[in-house]
Formats: C-alpha cells, sequence, structure tokens
C-alpha cells in the first residue's frame, strides 16, 4: 500500500523461533556495540499515528512501546501493560508498567494513553490508522496506573489493533518538539539523528522499563535497494543485518553458512493491483473485472516474484487462521469472459490505460510488465509510466492515476484491511471504492466478538468486493531477513515489528 516498498520476500518457512531456541540465544547475546542495518527505503516521519510507509514503523517501532504486542506465534503479550482484562462487552481494562519513562524525562501514566488515542482520532492528525480506533468512545485516566477503555460497541480486533498500530506518545513530547522528525517514546531506543538520504541512528535507552534490554548500544538504519550492494557489504562486514535480499539470490543465500536467514509463513504483505474506481475506464465495474479475469496470479509469481511467495486471492496468507478463497472473483483466469465484459463495458474494439511502475522496486515494475503482457490478450494496451516513490505517493494518495501496484502491510486481521483500504471514506481508501454494503458489513464484523460470525461476514465482503474489483490481489509476499552469524535474536512477527531490543552479538 505505501510507497517505500520492503521488498521482504522467502520461499519456505525455513527457521522459527522456539521457546526453548529463543532462550538459548539470549543466553549466548552479549550486551553493547552498533547493529548496522539496512532497510529498503526511507521513512515519511517517524511520527506513529502519521506514518503511512512500512519503512517508517521499521524505525519507529524501536523508539515506542504499545500497551500489549504480539510474539511470533500471535499470542498477544505484555509491553506497557501488565495484564488486561474485559470487564463487559464495550469495557477493557490494563493494569499499566509501574516503571517506565519518556525519552523526554516525563513518567508514563494513563493520561498518554488517553492522549494517544485521542490525538489518533482527532481529524486534524489525520491519522492513517483512525479507522482501527473508530470505536473507541472514550478512555478513562483516572487512575494513573491504570487505563480504561470505553468502547461503542463490542469489537473483535480491539487487541489486534492495539498490539499492531498503538504506539503511546507523550503530549510534552508531542507538542513541544517535532514530532515527525525527532520523535520520543518510551522504548528501547532513543532518537539521535536523521541524515537524509542516508540513515537514521538510535541509540540504547538506558532506562528502558524491561530489565536486561536492550543488548545493543547503537542502532543504525541505512536506506539502500535491494539488489547485490547490500549482500557485498553484508558480506564485508559493512552491515550486519538486512530486512530483504534479491529474490533471486534467496535460495542460495538461505542455506548460506556464513549467514542466518529467518522467514515466514504467516507473516507477510499483499499485493495488489489498486484501480482508481473514480476516473474512467476503471468507473466501470466490467473494466475491473475484465481485468482480474485476465491476469494469472502464478505468472506474476514465478516472473515478478521469481516463485517465491503465495498466490495472492485474498488479504491474508494461506497459514492464517482467517484465510477463506470461497466466493472469490476471478480466482483463475478467464480470457473468453474478459473479453466480453470489456465489449459489455463498450470497449470492444480495445482500450489504452496507464500504469504508474515504480522502478525503485524490480518486483512491482516486473508486475506491470506481466499485467501488460497479459492485458494485451483482451485487447487492452496498458502503458507502463516509471516515476519516483515520491511523484508515486502523491499521485496514489490524491486519486491521479488510472492503475497501478500497491500493498498493505500488517494484515492480521481482516479489519486491518478492510476499514482501511476499502471502506467508503477510509484513511487509505485511495481506490475511491464505496459500497454502502460492504461498508454495513465491515461494521458488522468489527462490533463481533464470535470469530465464527466474523469469518462468515468477510466471506461475504470478499465476495462482493472481488466482484466489484476495485482492486485485485495479486500476490502474497512471504518474508525474510538476513544477517551475519554473529547476529543472533531476530525473528519475524505478525506485527512485523523488528524488535531490535531483542537483537545482539554472540560472545
Amino acid at each position: 500500500m505505501h510507497p517505500a516498498r520492503q521488498t521482504l520476500r522467502s520461499i519456505a518457512f525455513a527457521f522459527i523461533l522456539t521457546l526453548a531456541g529463543a532462550a538459548a540465544m539470549a543466553a549466548a547475546i552479549k550486551n553493547g556495540g552498533e547493529l548496522r542495518a539496512a532497510l529498503t527505503g526511507e521513512p515519511d516521519v517517524l511520527d506513529p499515528a502519521t506514518s503511512s510507509i512500512y519503512t517508517g514503523a521499521q524505525v519507529y517501532e524501536g523508539i515506542f512501546s504499545k500497551l500489549i504486542d504480539m510474539d511470533a506465534s500471535g499470542k498477544f503479550v505484555p509491553d506497557l501493560a501488565t495484564s488486561w482484562e474485559q470487564v463487559d462487552a464495550k469495557t477493557w481494562k490494563f493494569n499499566l508498567v509501574p516503571n517506565a519513562t519518556f525519552h523526554n524525562g516525563e513518567k508514563f501514566t494513563s493520561a498518554d494513553v488517553k492522549y494517544t488515542f485521542e490525538r489518533i482520532l482527532d481529524p486534524k492528525t489525520a491519522s492513517a490508522y483512525a479507522g482501527l480506533y473508530a470505536q473507541i468512545s472514550s478512555v478513562d485516566a483516572a487512575d494513573p496506573a491504570v487505563a480504561v477503555f470505553h468502547l461503542k460497541s463490542s469489537f473483535g480486533p480491539f487487541l489486534t489493533n492495539l498490539a499492531t498500530n498503538g504506539q503511546i506518545v507523550n503530549k510534552k513530547a508531542i507538542e513541544s518538539g517535532d514530532a515527525a522528525r525527532t520523535p520520543v517514546g518510551t522504548g528501547p531506543f532513543k532518537f539521535v539523528e536523521w541524515v537524509q538520504g542516508d540513515h537514521i541512528t538510535l541509540e540504547k535507552n538506558a532506562a528502558y522499563f524491561k530489565s536486561g534490554l536492550p543488548h545493543l548500544d547503537k542502532v543504525t538504519f541505512r536506506f539502500l535497494p535491494v539488489d547485490q550492494s547490500r549482500i557485498d557489504a553484508l558480506s564485508a562486514g559493512e552491515l550486519d543485518w538486512l530486512d530483504a535480499i534479491p529474490l533471486q539470490q534467496v535460495a542460495t543465500l538461505k542455506d548460506d553458512p556464513r549467514f542466518t536467514y529467518v522467514t515466514s509463513p504467516v507473516a507477510g504483505i499483499p499485493d495488489f493491483l489498486a484501480l482508481n474506481t473514480k476516473l474512467p475506464p476503471f468507473d466501470n465495474p466490467k473494466v475491473r473485472q475484465a481485468i482480474a479475469l485476465a491476469i494469472s496470479r502464478a505468472d506474476i509469481r514465478d516472473v515478478a516474484y521469481l516463485g517465491t511467495g503465495e498466490l495472492g486471492l485474498i488479504e491474508v496468507p494461506t497459514g492464517s487462521s482467517w484465510y477463506d478463497d470461497q466466493g472469490v472473483f476471478a480466482a483463475a483466469t478467464d480470457i473468453a469472459k474478459a473479453k466480453q465484459l470489456l465489449a459489455e463495458a463498450g470497449h470492444g474494439n480495445g482500450l489504452t490505460i496507464e500504469y504508474l511502475g515504480l522502478p525503485q522496486y524490480p518486483e512491482l515494475l516486473k508486475t506491470g510488465q506481466v499485467v501488460r503482457d497479459e492485458l494485451k490478450q483482451i485487447g487492452i494496451e496498458m502503458t507502463i509510466k516509471p516515476v519516483d516513490v515520491s511523484v508515486w505517493f502523491d499521485a496514489y494518495s490524491t486519486g491521479k492515476y488510472q492503475i497501478t501496484s500497491a500493498y498493505q502491510e500488517r494484515t492480521i486481521d481482516p479489519d486491518n484491511f478492510y476499514s482501511l483500504v476499502l471502506k467508503s471514506g477510509g484513511p487509505i481508501n485511495t481506490v475511491g471504492y464505496s459500497n454502502p454494503e460492504v461498508d454495513a458489513l465491515i461494521d458488522k464484523a468489527a462490533a463481533s466478538a464470535d470469530e465464527a460470525e466474523r469469518k462468515g461476514i468477510y466471506r461475504q465482503i470478499r465476495t462482493i468486493t472481488t466482484s466489484d474489483a476495485p482492486l485485485v490481489f495479486v500476490h502474497f509476499e512471504t518474508l525474510n531477513y538476513l544477517m551475519n552469524k554473529n547476529v543472533t535474536g531476530s525473528a519475524i512477527t505478525p506485527t512485523l515489528s523488528l524488535h531490535m531490543e531483542n537483537l545482539g552479538f554472540t560472545e
């Protein structure tokens, strides 16, 4: 979905951190040292409420803390909250840690929790994550050690959302500083500097509320393309950790004895074609349906992603408990039906469209090339216009495009996708889609606490939205990290948080 593309890929589940393995690693980690990490892009801002690209989250999640988090198995675990309970269908109570301090010296209390979510929900903040918390009616901060959330109705994704996008900020830090460029949190690392176009440096928070963490003294994030240069830098000892490796080298590098390779089958990123429903020709659903039926997901996986990842049919991977491909429109290619729909839409003699491509991200550009070649089968000529990330983001976010590739990271609960990307007026609804029936179903699914009921509702939502085709899922990327053998503690979690506090160098 966001422009600073984290080209995180994998081909198989090769490594899982078990509890026993994690304990053994922790015992071998020595404290100190600087970790030099490569990210696939540069953040937009480091304010968790307003950042809109994943590389921003990769950095700011080491600076901030959340009430709760999620471990590699998908279990909710404490962070700033020591415990929590659902008092009734619309009330959640969180008991808070007594020893957390913001990097500006302010003591963490329930007032910070209240301020954080009121700020996210304030339209002036323009937070892309406001939709995830629209069910919050109020936050009671009467007791500094307890935060009580009062919801408008029961809300199935509530804990998942808190664990994914619930970074807690401090009012004094926000209002007296530059939240976008000099973030202040309670997390394991403090912000040091941001050299535009080159790197961001964080340093150890000696007052971090979790004993014994972080292990590292410093983390430097460099912004490097996913090509041979980052592998050469890792081999030469100029880098210690990578968030992605060139796809053509996955099969070789995952077994290279010089490195440790980490991946996961249940955490990743849905890729899709975004079709601007507000502009011709994609204001006609039959044209969108024709596009959906003309593409081959297998070709996109094999050509653009070199056989890695999964065929993308919905917003979650096949390993997710939410996966359900029943009722999905255009699950298989149908050229004859695509031609028929295009003719019914008044384009029997052909059509010309423009695709916004991102040369910085080869898999996206190759996806466009595969789509271009396959649309010729139904009489559509698609030109590819290569643009810079900043140009792409401006066009995509303001609806000044016809068709492009996009993605949405951290889709753990289906609501994380539908309430943000396809609900009318959703903060990331850049395709301009609006369907009152879908809106009502999204609200109904979110309001339910019954997982079986919610799964049934999401099946209805997928049946409608894949048929309306404001976007077409084309691929699901699983993730991979690569690091030198002396780096340990890295694991992939469903929230895609890097958890740099757990990383360190071996003895």
